[in-house]
């Protein structure tokens, strides 16, 4: 028995094997549902996830913004990114989850439905957006995650808050 190992170990030994690099960098990701949906946002772009709480309606405001918190003496917007991604609104059996999310032009609140977990995926595991996804998610869609099963279709922040930014009637141009 020990003769047919130290074959087998010896075979090892001798090859001369490349070895692979596994060092491949990888991406922090935010993973959470909107309407029965998959998506997900850069980790880096996520400050903080907090548990629902209540919402301060600001009258005149575009149909996106669902209101204002107050978040450790900060007044932040909460919004809903339904009609940006076209997602459908649809009531939610308990507490929802809010992402303080900040990019290159603003900071918000985020409104989603279910976080499901915030995980580091390898880059190479990013993958190009499909052709077949509504224009309103091609304009906002920086690739699709594979994770376990299921497919999750991760959004670009900056886009996300441009394109909120675009249906509010704001004009950077202004500012």
């Amino acid at each position: 028995m020990s003769s047919q190992l130290e074959h087998i170990l010896s075979h090892y030994q001798d090859e001369s094997r490349e070895i692979a690099n596994v060092d491949e960098p990888v991406r922090s990701l935010v993973l959470f549902k909107l309407a029965d949906k998959n998506y997900a946002f850069y980790g880096s772009q996520i400050k903080e996830i907090l548990a629902e709480r209540p919402v301060s309606w600001v009258p005149g405001c575009p149909p996106s913004l669902e209101g204002a918190i107050n978040h450790r003496g900060r007044v932040e917007s909460v919004i809903t990114i339904n009609r940006i991604i076209e997602a459908p609104e649809q009531p939610v059996p308990g507490k929802r989850t809010l992402l303080i999310g900040r990019g290159k032009k603003m900071q918000s609140g985020i409104l989603i439905d279910k976080l499901i977990d915030v995980l580091d995926v390898a880059e190479s595991q990013i993958h190009p957006a499909a052709d077949n996804l509504s224009a309103a998610l091609q304009k906002v869609v920086a690739g699709i995650v594979p994770v376990g099963r299921e497919y999750f279709a991760l959004l670009d922040l900056d886009l996300v808050f441009e394109r909120y930014l675009e249906s509010s009637g704001y004009d950077d141009t202004r500012a």
